[in-house]
Formats: structure tokens, C-alpha cells, sequence
């Protein structure tokens, strides 16, 4: 495998672990939150999912935006929430 490669399946796993502690804390403020927030967590959340498995399934530059992506909604999603 080539460096590059190496160094982006690392950089990959480390946005993936980010992101899946994003979304537990997530599920922590939408416990706490009401249905406004509850119907935007039903939106954002299949999109999450959808970067874990395919990230997890592919080391790619395109997976890596994709998740950078629904990293930067979740946050925008967990800072709206009042803890």
C-alpha cells in the first residue's frame, strides 16, 4: 500500500472515530431536546450512517469529503441543542 493510501486510511479512521463520538454525544442533547430537533436528528442521522459504511468500506478522497461533510452538519446539529 502506497504512503499516500496509508496516510489517508489513517486520516479516515480519525475523522470516523470523531464523528461516531459526534453522533453519541448527539443522541445524549437529543434525549434532552424537543420534536423540532428530533425531526432533524431523523433527517441527519440515516446521512451519518451512510458515511460510516461507506467510508468504513472505502479509503477514498471522495468517502473522506463525504464524512468531513456530515461531520460538519453534525456539529452545526449539536451546537443548535441546548444541553
Amino acid at each position: 500500500m502506497t504512503q499516500s493510501k496509508t496516510d489517508l486510511k489513517s486520516e479516515l479512521a480519525k475523522s470516523l472515530e470523531l464523528l461516531r463520538t459526534m453522533r453519541d454525544e448527539a443522541r445524549v442533547k437529543l434525549h434532552l431536546g424537543g420534536m423540532d430537533a428530533k425531526d432533524r436528528w431523523n433527517r441527519l442521522e440515516p446521512r451519518i450512517e451512510a458515511a460510516l459504511g461507506k467510508a468504513a468500506n472505502e479509503a477514498t478522497e471522495a468517502s473522506t469529503a463525504m464524512v468531513d461533510e456530515v461531520a460538519k452538519a453534525l456539529r452545526e446539529f449539536t451546537s443548535s441543542l441546548h444541553a
